[in-house]
């Protein structure tokens, strides 16, 4: 059994481990020093929540985000659960299942017209259990931070200020 706590700041004990480790067995490099603070603002701000599972010893062994946005169409908050890991130490003893339960729970009591995710992958039986379904109409678009704005780049005309 795991005890599932948000965590209040992205420096809260094991966090960054665990976070770090995420991100480099994904193979994506660690942020620098602006970014971890623009995690912490999110943080703080509540835009997003970070649900830790611990262990008896209080040791961080996995950790799931919500992410709040808004649908103009519903009129009701919208979130999007991401970053699902468990240490692979502690895979399949029910960590995964924990997180997602308590994204949902929190979802639920935020009013939430819908939540969708990205982090399903291999692991959809644990989201289809649990009444997600999937979805075709989903698309997504990642923006070339390097490169000029889209409204230049697509059309070569005019930017947004």
């Amino acid at each position: 059994m795991f005890q599932i706590c948000i965590a209040r700041s992205c420096r809260d004990p094991g966090f960054l481990q665990l976070l770090s480790q995420f991100l480099i067995e994904g193979g994506e490099a660690l942020p620098d020093t602006e970014s971890f603070e623009h995690l912490e603002t999110a943080i703080q701000t509540g835009k997003i929540r970070y649900f830790m599972a611990l262990e008896s010893d209080q040791r961080v062994v996995g950790v799931v985000s919500l992410t709040f946005g808004f649908s103009t169409r519903k009129m009701k908050p919208i979130a999007v659960l991401g970053d699902l890991y468990v240490h692979p130490g502690h895979r399949g003893r029910g960590a995964a299942r924990a997180l997602v339960l308590a994204a949902m729970d929190d979802a639920h009591a935020n009013g939430c017209a819908w939540v969708t995710s990205e982090s399903s992958q291999g692991l959809e039986g644990i989201f289809e259990r649990y009444g997600w379904t999937r979805s075709p109409s989903a698309l997504r678009y990642v923006p070339d931070l390097k490169g000029p704005p889209p409204s230049l780049a697509l059309t070569g005309d005019f930017t947004f200020d």
